[in-house]
């Protein structure tokens, strides 16, 4: 008797697994199954000229049912949850949610049977407005050395358009750009900065980018001599003595401004309290804005009581 060796025929039986494997999944893919999962809410609907003051839930947890190919498919999870508030003027409602008024973005497909958690969640809807407000840039601009900011213009629009619950406008009067860094510029320069969003549920803006144009200008240098230092925290019933008493500071600037800047505008102070042991203190020179030390004729005095 001849045995048949055990890879006879082997592409056939692993056809026939396969085609077994095939009949399986399409009966199992073909029978209703209840299935619990945690969806998104991707939107609250309201009455037009309404809008919401708080945020609602970012999700919920639901039981729905469909076929096992309905349930792998993507797209009815992706869409996530509609939520149907339209019968409600604007106030605060403890709001009870149901499969009338909850709804999958891809309905037809897979069917909402439940809501598990949340069941209840506060609505807040309050009326939608807009505003105008104004823009303030952040932007910080360090010039190369031997130039300076001559002027920062207004951005390009200086007011923008906000829109919202009324709530949470009226709060607003202006509106920051995001933080920008620029350095080591010689000439005239325009950036383009984005506008923050005010914090609040459903608050949008437009448009959300401006343009500020920077003016850059080589700097001229001016001496101020004998500026008086001024001792700050002085020990009580005690008086300082700072030794030198005043300070030479070379100061740059934009040459127009800087012959217009007066002695009074700068300020030399030390602070009793950074005394160090050998009875000196460092000196903290201000100045307005677009003006830089170039150099100080001291930068520590000895500090004796009078």
């Amino acid at each position: 008797m001849k045995i048949k060796a055990p890879l006879t025929n082997i592409w056939l039986r692993i056809a026939a697994v396969v085609m077994g494997l095939l009949l399986w999944f399409h009966v199992a893919t073909e029978k209703k199954y209840n299935y619990q999962v945690k969806l998104p809410v991707s939107e609250i609907i309201v009455k037009e000229n309404l809008a919401l003051a708080s945020p609602p839930p970012e999700s919920l947890t639901i039981t729905v049912s469909a076929t096992g190919k309905q349930l792998l498919r993507r797209s009815w999870k992706e869409l996530g949850l509609r939520i149907n508030a339209t019968q409600y003027p604007p106030g605060n409602y403890n709001f009870e949610l149901t499969t009338s008024n909850t709804l999958l973005g891809d309905q037809g497909v897979v069917a909402l049977t439940e809501i598990v958690k949340p069941r209840t969640f506060i609505l807040d809807i309050d009326n939608h407005v807009e505003s105008q407000v104004a823009v303030v840039p952040n932007v910080i601009v360090s010039p190369d050395d031997g130039f300076a900011v001559k002027t920062v213009q207004r951005p390009e629009p200086s007011v923008i358009t906000i829109r919202g619950a009324k709530a949470l406008l009226q709060e607003i009067s202006q509106v920051t750009t995001e933080q920008r860094e620029v350095a080591g510029v010689r000439n005239n320069i325009e950036v383009v900065l984005k506008v923050q969003k005010p914090e609040g549920y459903g608050i949008t803006i437009d448009p959300d980018t401006v343009r500020v144009n920077i003016e850059i200008v080589p700097v001229k240098t001016r001496l101020f001599e004998k500026i008086p230092i001024i001792v700050y925290n002085n020990p009580s019933g005690k008086k300082m003595r700072p030794s030198p008493a005043t300070v030479d500071i070379e100061m740059t600037g934009p040459p127009d401004e800087i012959n217009l800047l007066n002695r009074n505008a700068l300020i030399a102070s030390v602070d009793f309290d950074k005394l160090s042991a050998k009875d000196s203190a460092p000196i903290k020179i201000d100045c307005p804005n677009h003006f830089k030390v170039k150099r100080a004729s001291a930068q520590f005095v000895k500090l004796a009581e009078n």
